[in-house]
């Protein structure tokens, strides 16, 4: 039979609903999905045709499918022989999106639903690069398919990842992202994890396109920071973000896994007065909102009066003046960040404040930062010292 996971986002009043055809030893996918503002159904699958068709009996009879309610199908190794029951559960609701993850099938005709309106549902495809039939399959359906409007993207998207399997399917290998945070899943191949990122993100891509719910990221994000340069509060920093949180400062391994490192982090080793300069300011210069998360990049300046823990730890204070060049990617799950990956050139900062003699090798100073700032302000290839060659030579 059928099981529900309640959505667990306050914040989301009316939240959508998914059903998931997987095996019950990846429930925690269902949960995954709740924490992103989703009421969640798990059909265990695969399972005996009668099965099957009992659970899907159960969704329609409990109310959960009612007709206005939206919702969206998530199969995982769909097999051919359980189209028809699939199908069938097609017509409950108010069907919005479709994603497929690895379908056990070589002709895709059966997987793309084709609307009363004479338009294809948004359907997504996650394969194995193995997958070569019913890549060709799909893709041939794809460019067939029928969208509305026109300015919105194609109603079927395939991708395909390179060196992952269809069984166990990718995912199952992988887990979901709070299973990581708890420390269920160990380290796993950097292909894995890379197709298990990127699969997620696209298909709560098309989840919030098709069905919401939509968090004011960029909101949260800015709330976030306040709490940190300008409350220098850790507790409220702490409250914006998962219950398994962790950051990780690229160049220097600064931050911390989990609410209790990344609280004593936050609280003794950042958001401290005698920790960040007075006179620090952060000026962004592009700015991404994805599906679940933001893109920032960004200067941070500051005079070095103060001993960095984060950017420059156990560095004491120099007096110098400092401008940094940094990415950061802020994931969310639901409406609370989830991880920090904060990027600049560390070369630049030790070359700023006297720390590292740029001589013969290619690092630079702060004109890094502000050939960020302005691009046509700062030559290029000032460290390439084979650029000469190439002058006058014919770029044709």
């Amino acid at each position: 039979m059928s099981r529900f996971f309640a959505n667990t986002v306050a914040s989301v009043v009316k939240p959508p609903t998914l059903v998931l055809l997987l095996p019950e030893s990846q429930a925690s996918w269902c949960q995954q999905l709740s924490e992103e503002g989703y009421n969640v159904i798990l059909v265990p699958y695969p399972s005996q045709a009668d099965a099957l068709q009992n659970s899907f009996s159960d969704i329609r009879g409990s109310a959960r499918l009612e007709n206005d309610t939206e919702w969206a199908l998530v199969t995982f190794g769909l097999e051919s022989a359980d189209l028809a029951f699939a199908g069938d559960l097609l017509s409950s609701g108010k069907l919005k999106a479709c994603a497929h993850y690895c379908p056990q099938i070589e002709d895709g005709k059966g997987l793309v639903h084709e609307l009363t309106t004479g338009t294809t549902l948004p359907t997504i495809f996650h394969l194995s690069a193995k997958q070569e039939a019913l890549h060709a399959s799909l893709q041939e359906i794809a460019e067939k398919a029928v969208g509305i409007p026109t300015s919105r993207p194609p109603p079927v998207t395939i991708y395909t990842y390179p060196f992952v399997s269809t069984s166990p399917l990718f995912p199952f290998e992988a887990g979901p992202p709070i299973d990581h945070a708890s420390g269920k899943v160990s380290s796993i191949a950097p292909y894995l994890r890379s197709a298990n990122n990127l699969s997620y993100t696209r298909t709560l891509a098309l989840l919030r396109r098709e069905l919401g719910p939509n968090f004011p990221f960029e909101k949260l994000w800015e709330r976030h920071t306040y709490f940190e340069f300008e409350e220098r509060d850790a507790p409220k920093t702490m409250a914006t973000m998962v219950s398994t949180p962790y950051v990780n400062h690229v160049p220097t391994m600064t931050g911390g896994v989990g609410y209790q490192d990344l609280a004593r982090f936050y609280k003794y080793h950042f958001v401290r007065e005698n920790i960040t300069p007075p006179d620090t300011e952060l000026i962004t210069i592009s700015r991404t909102i994805g599906a679940d998360r933001v893109i920032d990049e960004m200067i941070f300046k500051c005079t070095h009066t103060t001993e960095i823990d984060y950017f420059l730890p156990g560095i004491k204070p120099t007096g110098k003046p400092l401008e940094i060049a940094l990415v950061g990617v802020v994931a969310f799950r639901g409406d609370k960040l989830t991880f920090e990956h904060i990027y600049w050139d560390q070369a630049s900062v030790l070359v700023q404040l006297g720390l590292l003699e740029p001589g013969k090798l290619p690092v630079a100073g702060v004109e890094v930062a502000r050939k960020v700032v302005d691009p046509f302000g700062q030559p290029s290839n000032r460290l390439l010292t084979r650029w000469k060659e190439s002058e006058g030579l014919p770029i044709d």
